[in-house]
């Protein structure tokens, strides 16, 4: 009997997040399509071989280059790419911590609700679904391409915060404190934005293998471990099963 191999191309580790959080991503991934492989079958994981900003790696997926991206949905997304409709990070992502120049804490003190933060403006990138989604609640805003120049940006005042998951906040802190940037001490926002695999609309049968793994491993505790074997994951969650702060609602554009 001959050995069946499955390839599946990836996009280049590290390339669209810290590599530690997209080892995550793919580790799922493997484990979702190892629950599901047939006793012959072997899988093997190819890479892309430029690094790929997340928006042209959507692309890569629409025309057949890459066979599955991780990314925050939305309607739009869900349209060009085929989810598969299981969100991977438990929801982590969905409360956002405001990082804003340390000096600036005495201002937010004084906001309360949605109307107190439209009076500052955030920072976000500019293919970013979050953008779409601050515009459509009236957050005046200071878009830019690439990530690692906002947080000089935030420094030389060119907008008041960004806001970022629990999970990414700490270690953007540790990259990026010492500009005179820390988390904003009282606020918390939160929308539902959760985290797919997305194939291409041809590619049916493995999203529904990657679906049917992925519930195969949550019910049998082998996602779980996996999820808390990541330290930024594990204390994400801790820290939002304890989160002490104002939460500022947004709406999701329909």
């Amino acid at each position: 009997m001959t050995n069946d191999v499955l390839h599946i191309t990836l996009p280049k580790a590290g390339s669209l997040e810290p590599e530690s959080t997209s080892r995550f991503y793919e580790q799922a991934l493997r484990l979702a399509l190892d629950k599901t492989r047939h006793a012959s079958e072997r899988i093997q994981f190819n890479y892309h071989m430029h690094d790929v900003k997340r928006e042209r790696a959507r692309l890569l997926v629409k025309n057949g280059t890459l066979d599955i991206i991780w990314s925050s949905s939305n309607k739009k997304r869900e349209a060009e790419l085929m989810p598969v409709k299981f969100n991977l990070i438990r929801g982590i992502n969905e409360y956002r911590l405001l990082l804003i120049r340390a000096d600036d804490q005495p201002r937010f003190e004084q906001v309360k609700n949605l109307a107190d933060l439209q009076k500052f403006k955030i920072g976000s990138g500019t293919h970013w679904s979050d953008t779409d989604i601050y515009r459509f609640n009236g957050l005046p805003l200071v878009t830019a391409y690439s990530y690692e120049p906002m947080f000089r940006m935030l420094k030389v005042k060119r907008f008041d915060y960004m806001a970022r998951s629990i999970q990414e906040v700490n270690y953007e802190l540790e990259h990026y404190g010492k500009s005179g940037l820390a988390i904003e001490q009282n606020l918390a926002i939160h929308y539902p934005q959760p985290i797919y695999f997305f194939v291409n609309h041809d590619n049916r049968d493995l999203a529904e293998r990657i679906q049917r793994g992925l519930e195969i491993a949550r019910d049998d505790g082998s996602l779980d471990a996996l999820f808390f074997g990541i330290p930024n994951f594990k204390q994400a969650w801790e820290q939002l099963q304890q989160l002490n702060r104002k939460v500022i609602e947004l709406k999701v554009p329909e």
